[in-house]
């Protein structure tokens, strides 16, 4: 799991995207052209080329059989979440055995840590990040698998992007993989997995929504500012949605004393279209759907813009995150 369990070395290139130094995270880990997720409601996986996307599957799961979760075990109906990704592997895998998995939200928690220094090597990082996060995790924290990268602080000193996640509940998403015969060698947070699709600039709030879960992160300019994950039900009114969207906002406002000035939504459809005057009328800004701007869409590959449609952003992100 070469993305939460070590501290990956940083890559000197400059990149597109929003997030140069966590670019540079996600540069630093293998980057297999397969790419799965397995999400609360089914699972499916790409397989990329040359700037193109070269075949793609996907398969439902029947309900409940997954219920993500930081803490107890997620496969309530482990042979149907194995059954549905063969078949998706089947369709895609072709000669591939390393792949990349993406798993929900709720299962990777992302911390923003603050240090006056932090230390380099491993050995001595680790410690310190779960000494930190031993208060904030719901499971032991000598359980926990993790990865971090660092980025300048706007108060000053370091800031420390680490996400966490609990080893075994990992490895039930990479055994399902192994099942199917493949090799999981990066694991990532859906979302997380899907920032390279938002745009470099000013302070820019991503909505995304994942089965019961809502995620919203801001990256301003070189940093990620922030990332939350919440269960908001499965079928969430607006003002549900609204009334966790504005207190994520109203912190990032108040402790980085900047506004949001652009809006991204993802996997809100119907929703997105109640969101958006309320959100442009409180936030003052502009609200567009993820991956329509000129600024992405340009270089997105062949076939990317049919998945973002389908709402797998987070396959795209990837594809993205490793320069296709």
């Amino acid at each position: 799991m070469s993305s939460l369990n070590s501290q990956p070395t940083y890559a000197g290139a400059t990149r597109p995207g929003p997030l140069r130094r966590l670019g540079r995270w996600l540069d630093a880990m293998p980057h297999p052209d397969l790419v799965f997720e397995i999400a609360s409601e089914r699972v499916a996986a790409a397989r990329w080329g040359q700037n193109r996307l070269e075949a793609f599957a996907e398969e439902p799961l029947p309900p409940a059989a997954l219920r993500p979760s930081a803490s107890q075990p997620n496969l309530a109906d482990r042979d149907a979440v194995v059954r549905a990704t063969a078949k998706v592997a089947q369709k895609v895998t072709g000669m591939r055995r390393e792949a990349v998995l993406l798993v929900p939200d709720t299962v990777v928690r992302i911390f923003l840590l603050g240090f006056e220094t932090f230390p380099r090597k491993d050995a001595e990082a680790m410690p310190l990040l779960r000494w930190r996060l031993k208060k904030s995790v719901p499971f032991p924290v000598e359980e926990t698998v993790l990865s971090w990268t660092q980025q300048h602080s706007p108060a000053g000193g370091l800031e420390i992007v680490t996400a966490v996640a609990r080893e075994s509940v990992v490895r039930e998403y990479e055994q399902v993989l192994e099942d199917a015969g493949l090799y999981p060698g990066v694991v990532l947070g859906s979302t997380l997995a899907t920032l390279p699709l938002v745009e470099e600039g000013p302070p820019t709030l991503l909505v995304r929504l994942a089965g019961a879960s809502l995620s919203a992160a801001i990256a301003d300019r070189d940093r990620l500012a922030l990332h939350r994950c919440t269960d908001v039900g499965a079928a969430p009114e607006p003002q549900a949605l609204l009334d966790e969207i504005f207190p994520a906002v109203a912190y990032f406002q108040d402790s980085a004393k900047r506004n949001i000035e652009r809006v991204r939504l993802a996997g809100l459809e119907e929703r997105g279209i109640a969101l958006r005057p309320r959100l442009e009328r409180e936030l003052g800004c502009s609200v567009a759907s993820l991956g329509g701007e000129a600024a992405v869409s340009d270089r997105l590959p062949e076939g990317a813009g049919d998945l973002i449609a389908k709402r797998w952003e987070s396959l795209v992100g990837w594809c993205l995150n490793r320069g296709a």
